[in-house]
């Protein structure tokens, strides 16, 4: 039989019994429904959609007029406005996704680029001033769902007849498309590599003296990071990378032609070229994961 359990001391005891755990908070809050929450859910998908859709439309027509320098086409407060925002995020404890400039502009922010020439293209595809009209009709709704606020049946109508409209200009498949696929720009480990592989051949390729070294597309795509803009951000030095990529401008102004090498030779030799751009290989290893 059993002792007593009152005729033991604290340490003949049996050890109590764990609490049962209660159902998480997390549990909890999924039985709870919100009155206006399937409403604000469709609404805020479908915002979602339209933003994403509108700002990759709008980049790749600033980026068939401007090309790869179509961020600095950006009106000054808007620009002032998206490296505010990218600095914001750039906090490593958070692990932010680092996406295109455009991302960084709120849906009012996003008219005055749908009204301008350079994004003209995007409107008059979904329906020109009509379709400005009808975005400008889903920043009230928008905003309800950004501040946990009824949309309204009205307001859910709204944002519906803006994403189907929107839907069906660009076709289910090109729409899909748009989404799979948002702008995240390129990382300085992306960066580098491309970078180091492009200066890597250029060393391979000096001593051939050759007429041109190749300044990469992606030398314009990294400039124009908003990580560039910081050797804090970037991970290395910039300036020893620009001063290479700047020797390459100069060396591809030297005369070409018959006896032209012997210019390039001292070239070289004289701004010791070799030398920046190991440097700059090596800045660049420093991010390469």
């Amino acid at each position: 039989m059993p002792p007593d359990p009152s005729t033991l001391n604290q340490f003949e005891r049996p050890a109590p019994q764990p609490r049962q755990p209660t159902p998480s908070l997390l549990h909890a809050a999924e039985r709870i429904m919100i009155p206006f929450e399937s409403d604000n859910l469709k609404a805020y998908t479908l915002l979602q959609r339209i933003e994403i859709a509108l700002r990759e439309c709008l980049r790749i027509a600033l980026e068939s007029e401007f090309g790869v320098e179509w961020r600095k086409r950006l009106p000054g407060e808007l620009l002032k406005k998206i490296k505010e925002s990218q600095t914001e995020e750039n906090r490593p404890q958070f692990n932010f996704v680092r996406l295109g400039p455009l991302y960084y502009l709120t849906f009012p922010e996003l008219l005055p680029l749908l009204q301008q020439k350079s994004g003209r293209s995007v409107t008059d595809k979904f329906g020109g001033d009509c379709f400005l009209k009808q975005f400008e009709n889903t920043f009230t709704p928008r905003n309800a769902v950004c501040h946990s606020r009824p949309v309204s049946s009205v307001g859910l109508r709204v944002i519906e007849a803006l994403y189907f409209q929107m839907e069906t200009a660009l076709t289910n498949e090109e729409m899909a498309r748009l989404l799979a696929k948002p702008d995240t720009g390129i990382s300085q480990p992306e960066a580098a590599q491309l970078l180091n592989a492009s200066l890597e051949q250029v060393l391979r390729d000096l001593q051939g003296l050759p007429q041109a070294l190749p300044i990469p597309e992606s030398y314009q795509v990294a400039t124009n990071q908003f990580w560039w803009a910081d050797d804090a951000l970037s991970g290395f030095k910039r300036s020893t990378v620009e001063a290479a990529f700047s020797l390459f401008v100069e060396y591809n102004a030297l005369p070409r032609g018959v006896g032209s090498a012997g210019a390039r030779q001292r070239f070289c030799e004289h701004r010791d070229l070799r030398h920046h751009i190991q440097a700059a290989v090596a800045e660049l290893e420093k991010v390469i994961l």
